[in-house]
């Protein structure tokens, strides 16, 4: 008796494939916002529920004032030191490039 066992080797792998793929078709109805709030009936429902997830979302004066400092700091990466390798590293990966291109050994009609 021989088994063959070569035409069951991708049967599991698929198997699995498949069963991720139905798993996540629900995930994009499940990422959804949260759950919509019954309409208000008139327009100064509508206006209390504006002004208070308004007033809810304001940020102290403090709070808007330390984003406005951070906000002018990160103009100056590259002053950093961070900034100054990533692009000492750009630069020598660029100027590697340039130089391997002019020392390629490959001499092909098509090159030319």
């Amino acid at each position: 008796m021989t088994v063959r066992l070569s035409q069951w080797r991708g049967a599991l792998p698929r198997a699995a494939l498949l069963a991720l793929g139905v798993a996540l078709i629900p995930l994009p109805a499940a990422a959804g916002d949260t759950p919509m709030s019954p309409k208000p009936r008139n327009l100064q429902q509508a206006m209390a529920r504006i002004v208070a997830r308004d007033a809810s979302a304001a940020r102290p004066a403090a709070a808007r004032k330390q984003t406005a400092v951070q906000g002018t700091q990160s103009a100056s990466f590259f002053k950093t030191r961070t900034g100054a390798v990533i692009a000492a590293v750009m630069i020598a990966g660029t100027g590697y490039a340039l130089y391997s291109a002019q020392q390629d050994r490959i001499h092909s009609p098509a090159k030319n």
